[in-house]
């Protein structure tokens, strides 16, 4: 299965593999665009066989000239994903059915990945952090806008949006045949916001059932908008409905960059639990991603 965009020039290329070694198979995505693969399930049968399995995905990231490769694990492999040479970036509270964390690790092929794109990430966060200690917002949804649930019709107008907010983004949200298959196989939940007829902000959930997690995601609000904490007023209807769903843990990987979106996480009580460096090719190239999480 390949990910592609309906452009002139396919710039989306992201192919989903199964790779198989003598003492594991896994799962990867190989993205051209992001210059990355995730390791979205593997299984291992020894103790030595993350080494096996890093070599071999090093050597696929080389031909395809991509320079990470990242995964998220139990804790139990802490010590097998380091021992491969991997760096422990991150950790998810409760990914695993509000149980257990998940781990996030990364290898970098080249210098220049693993060079910060934000110098003042840490700074950004320690500031977020001290402004929502013991804060309570009180939001009132401006006069004259109304939030509905994402459908497939809504994907044209969802497309345009976020093209106006994004100059380039990981995953193809410019192509509305995307969103709408996101919806058909019922993987992302979409809330929107409208004035009159104008889709002025929205975000999403990519659900994971069976862990019972969901990364709050795809956050776009138009410039003119911005300034009536419509990200949080998001935020809030999809966390109501993911708790009546008993979904367990939630999370957000953030731009480092952009201090209102990570507010937003922070004043809604969401932990800091790491940063992901150069970890996805967004805004205008490839920047730092903070991770936050908090379970329900």
């Amino acid at each position: 299965m390949s990910i592609k965009i309906k452009k002139n020039e396919d710039i989306y290329l992201d192919r989903w593999e199964i790779i198989e070694g003598n003492a594991f198979d896994c799962r990867i995505l190989v993205s051209p665009y992001n210059r990355r693969i995730t390791v979205y399930e593997f299984n291992l049968t020894r103790d030595n066989a993350a080494k096996e399995m890093l070599k071999v995905l090093a050597e696929k990231a080389s031909e395809n000239s991509l320079d990470k490769i990242w995964l998220k694990s139990k804790t139990g492999y802490r010590n097998a994903f380091t021992g491969a040479g991997m760096k422990l970036e991150a950790a998810i509270p409760g990914y695993y059915k509000g149980e257990e964390t998940a781990l996030v690790f990364a290898l970098y092929l080249s210098k220049q990945r693993q060079i910060p794109s934000n110098d003042r990430g840490k700074e950004l966060v320690d500031k977020v952090i001290s402004k929502s200690k013991g804060v309570t917002v009180k939001r009132i949804l401006p006069e004259g806008i109304t939030m509905q649930w994402g459908e497939k019709e809504h994907c044209p107008a969802l497309a345009r949006l976020y093209r106006k907010v994004f100059t380039t983004y990981p995953f193809p949200v410019f192509d509305p045949d995307y969103l709408k298959s996101t919806i058909e196989q019922d993987s992302t939940y979409y809330i929107t916001a409208w004035h009159n007829r104008e889709l002025i902000a929205a975000s999403s959930a990519e659900i994971n059932r069976p862990q019972q997690n969901a990364e709050m995601t795809d956050f776009a609000t138009l410039p003119q908008w911005r300034g009536h904490g419509l990200a949080g007023f998001l935020l809030e209807q999809m966390e109501t409905r993911l708790k009546e769903e008993r979904f367990r843990c939630l999370y957000t990987i953030a731009r480092s960059s952009s201090i209102g979106m990570n507010s937003v996480f922070g004043n809604a009580g969401y932990g800091y639990y790491g940063v992901l460096i150069k970890n996805c090719n967004i805004g205008v190239g490839f920047e730092d991603m903070n991770v936050w999480a908090k379970l329900l």
